[in-house]
């Protein structure tokens, strides 16, 4: 081999991307290129001939990895001509920087079978382990290069025929020329990726690959920096033969011969045409939504903002539709997720033919929609466009042999005359969405400035029920429950307040239903039975023994997994017998799910504490539940008590339902009771126990407290 092939093959190896190393029998350093002295940031004039890898690696590679290089040297030295074997492992490189090296291994042999040394080929995985899965191919196609690369190296015994068959195999297109920037060589991967064969471009400069994407300025640069530092490295716009253009990763460094004269000059290209196409899914996809291709939110907001931006200028108005889907989650529940994304895949199908050029719509959240119209005339054309949207949603949506009817809500607000501001025009319009969802009535309403003013009445609300919570402001106000035999107070219920700092009481209707949608009513409804059941101690403590309080469970509470262990703690908290407690629940709450109630009743019941069905009668019509529900108590509605003396209907109702528990053998308790005629009823018709403010209003602790001892004192006078 000439100096000058020699130099070459030098230039060309240290510039591969791989490490090569070539040791003696006694697995010594014979030869290694420079990514080897790059990785471990030694000086490239570092003599390491003779040296072993423990001479080199102590203080960067540990013993374990030292072993386990040394041990794979030798297993190499062992293998047939052909075979080789492969080593993985971590190296955290003098930079601080840990990189994940592989490397193949394979004996190195004269013709006679002889062991001349051993080859090692070493590449930096690092990226390659982070790369995507559809990467990986490529990983797997490189792997298999370097085994085909092993096997004919089998009879290789000079560094030329090594260095031949990896710019022949590898995946790299390479092309070397001469100082001028004629073609030489090239090897099958160029061919592969441009079209052009060594025949057809031999002698030529391979300018003929310009795509003209690129300015005269651009090469100017290129040759500049060849031409000042001998390498220049970049992304650039080619055409392969058959005319097509398409992006490449090129490398192109100069080779010098002794004397510092550029002799050749090599070119290293990668195509990454599918690179930048998952390039452009993944920006596709950060401002779209995956399932439909509608635009996200981030997307709409853009573009309302430019329409808003445009529109300052123009006058042009917009109207913005938030759409909600009713139910939609009953869809996933019942007939599974894939059903469910099929419907709003069709949902958007539907209403993309009826949008102009300029109107947009997007996909802002699971089942939420948006749509807005720019330009439009007359508020009759909103209107007349919801009124499509609802009649497209009137077919059903056929979807693996399922026929499925679905409506939606839709909240509408409009520039200029509602806001100026696109973040304030979505808020509008989701707020008016939401009113419609409360209202039952139409399938969409415009908003107002009232909505506005209830919206923030709501935010106001939900601050303060948490700072409530935290502050302890939520405690239990107690109305007395009185038997019709004896006159004794029984029991009495506790009822949630809102006891603000300022002394002022909130009633349970205006936060009980914003802490069910906040999910806080179960902090709520804690602190209540918390409190109620440390009370309990401090009037037994006053001689009031037989005392059993009563609490609401609300439908939130009940499907708390832990709810019954919860219970259970709070009651040990403060030694109270569980006879002393009362769960009442409603009976629309029961009979949501009978047979999953029966089971947590079961299991409180079965502890002592005691069940009522609270306003019952106003519920499911069959009575048949009653039976597989352990409950002690049915509590009469105040509905049907309020007119026992005037509506005979409601007198029925009212001796139906004690006479039948009394046949069950169940109590009654009936509630809402305001004057004597109706205790004295009640009392002749069976009924054991009445709660309203005949006798008591709800009281706190101190005023209960007061009313037990009164109500004591009249007792005894009376006897």
């Amino acid at each position: 081999m000439t100096d000058e092939h020699s130099a070459i093959l030098a230039r060309f190896l240290d510039n591969a991307s791989h490490i090569a190393i070539i040791k003696d029998p006694l697995f010594r350093f014979i030869y290694t290129n420079k990514p080897f002295f790059d990785l471990l940031d030694m000086d490239r004039d570092s003599d390491i001939t003779g040296k072993t890898d423990a001479d080199i690696l102590t203080g960067i590679a540990s013993e374990k990895q030292l072993s386990e290089i040394a041990s794979t040297d030798r297993k190499a030295c062992t293998l047939a001509a052909g075979e080789h074997l492969s080593l993985e492992f971590e190296l955290t490189i003098p930079c601080g920087k840990t990189v994940i090296l592989k490397s193949y291994k394979f004996p190195i042999r004269d013709k006679s079978g002889s062991l001349l040394g051993i080859g090692v080929l070493t590449a930096d995985i690092s990226q390659l382990k982070s790369r995507e899965q559809e990467l990986i191919d490529t990983h797997h196609a490189l792997t298999q290069e370097f085994k085909e690369q092993a096997e004919i190296l089998r009879d290789a015994n000079e560094n030329l025929q090594f260095m031949r068959h990896v710019f022949k195999n590898t995946l790299d297109g390479i092309i070397i020329t001469d100082k001028d920037g004629k073609a030489l060589q090239i090897n099958p991967a160029f061919t592969e990726i441009t079209g052009y064969t060594l025949d057809e471009i031999r002698g030529e400069n391979p300018r003929f690959l310009k795509s003209n994407y690129h300015n005269a300025e651009f090469y100017k640069e290129m040759w500049a920096s060849l031409a000042s530092k001998g390498f220049w490295e970049g992304e650039l716009w080619n055409r392969r033969k058959s005319g097509e253009i398409y992006p490449q990763r090129l490398n192109i460094s100069a080779i010098y011969d002794q004397k510092g004269n550029i002799t050749h000059y090599v070119g290293v290209n990668n195509d990454i045409s599918e690179l930048k196409r998952k390039e452009e899914k993944i920006h596709f996809y950060s401002y779209h939504d995956a399932l439909t291709n509608l635009p996200n939110r981030k997307l709409f907001s853009d573009r309302l903002r430019r329409e808003i931006e445009k529109s300052a200028k123009t006058g042009v108005k917009i109207a913005l539709l938030y759409m909600d889907l009713d139910d939609f989650k009953k869809v996933n529940d019942s007939l599974g997720y894939t059903v469910g994304d099929e419907l709003l895949k069709q949902l958007a199908g539907r209403i993309k033919p009826m949008l102009g050029e300029q109107d947009s719509l997007a996909r802002l959240g699971s089942d939420e929609f948006a749509v807005a119209l720019v330009g439009y005339k007359k508020i009759n054309n909103i209107i007349s466009f919801a009124q499509k949207i609802g009649e497209q949603l009137s077919s059903p949506f056929h979807i693996e042999g399922h026929e499925i009817f679905i409506n939606a809500s839709i909240g509408i607000a409009t520039y200029p005359e509602d806001t100026t501001s696109p973040e304030q025009l979505v808020l509008h319009a989701d707020t008016a969405m939401h009113q419609v969802k409360s209202s039952y009535l139409d399938n969409f309403r415009f908003y107002t400035s009232q909505m506005k003013t209830q919206a923030q009445h709501k935010i106001d609300m939900e601050s303060a029920i948490r700072k409530g919570i935290v502050n302890g402001e939520f405690v239990p106000f107690y109305q007395a429950k009185v038997s019709t035999s004896t006159g004794k107070v029984m029991g009495m219920e506790a009822l949630a307040r809102w006891v603000r700092p300022d002394g002022s009481i909130i009633p349970p209707s205006e936060f009980i239903p914003i802490a069910e949608e906040l999910n806080l009513i179960h902090e709520v409804d804690t602190l209540i039975i918390r409190q109620a059941v440390k009370d309990m101690t401090v009037w037994e403590e006053a001689g009031y023994t037989d005392l059993v309080v009563s609490a609401n469970v609300s439908a939130k509470e009940l499907d708390t997994p832990a709810f019954a262990e919860n219970i259970f703690a709070i009651l040990e908290e403060s030694h109270l017998p569980k006879e002393k407690l009362d769960l009442e629940i409603t009976e629309s709450l029961l009979m949501q799910d009978v047979e999953k109630n029966a089971g947590i009743l079961d299991s409180l019941c079965s502890s002592g504490i005691s069940c009522s069905i609270d306003d019952f009668g106003t519920g499911y019509s069959s009575l048949s539940y009653l039976k597989k529900l352990p409950i002690s108590t049915l509590k009469i509605d105040r509905s049907f008590v309020n007119d026992i003396m005037t509506d005979k209907n409601d007198l029925a109702i009212v001796c139906a339902i004690i006479s039948m528990a009394k046949h069950m053998g169940l109590k009654v308790v009936a509630e809402g009771v305001e004057d004597a005629e109706q205790v004295k009823l009640l009392k002749s018709q069976g009924c054991d126990l009445i709660q309203g403010f005949y006798y008591s209003k709800p009281l706190s602790k101190s005023e209960f407290l007061n009313f037990l001892n009164g109500r004591r004192d009249n007792i005894f006078l009376q006897e």
